[in-house]
């Protein structure tokens, strides 16, 4: 082979490869017309904070929560109250279970037995023979309550009278008398 023909053979392959090797080589120019807007400064806001109003013990209470005991009464007939206001009446019949997530009730009539397996629910009767409670971040506030067994998470039983048996198998539940105390009841 003659040195023209070994150059012009040469020249493509070369060519070749080297456009292969630049394949996946990719150049990314921004044009003058894609440029990105400068930020300009947002404008400063002015806000205000009022301070919680005070529980009977001096130490700030944020608005919703109810403090151990105030003027008007104790914390648990404050939120059975406060519960109350904002509460649907439902009726017993006996043996009944509330399944349902973020409800407000009142539980009214034969309320033997009730089971409560939703989440978020706040409930409030005069009388109970029996609270179970399997689901969780549940508050109950009942007067007359002969018997809690509370399996759940995050639960609050308060009640009035003086002879209820409670038992807890679950996590970071709160049962007795002065239960409510201090729980936040935002509406």
């Amino acid at each position: 082979m003659n040195k023209s023909t070994t150059t012009r053979l040469i020249a493509p392959i070369a060519a070749g490869l080297l456009m292969l090797s630049l394949s996946g080589c990719v150049s990314i120019e921004q044009k003058p017309s894609e440029e990105t807007a400068s930020a300009s400064p947002s404008p400063s806001i002015d806000a205000s904070v009022t301070p919680s109003p005070k529980a009977t013990d001096g130490t700030a209470t944020p608005s919703g929560n109810v403090p151990k005991e105030t003027a008007s009464g104790d914390s648990f007939q404050q939120s059975f109250e406060t519960i109350l206001k904002h509460a649907t009446k439902t009726k017993c019949a006996g043996n009944d279970t509330i399944d349902a997530n973020g409800k407000i009730l009142f539980l009214i009539g034969d309320c033997r037995d009730i089971k409560i397996t939703g989440t978020g629910n706040m409930i409030v009767s005069n009388h109970m023979k029996s609270l179970e409670i399997t689901g969780a971040g549940n508050i109950v506030a009942v007067k007359s309550l002969r018997e809690v067994n509370v399996s759940g998470m995050g639960n609050t039983v308060g009640w009035r009278s003086g002879d209820t048996t409670a038992k807890d198998t679950g996590d970071s539940n709160a049962l007795g008398k002065d239960a409510l105390a201090g729980v936040p009841l935002d509406f």
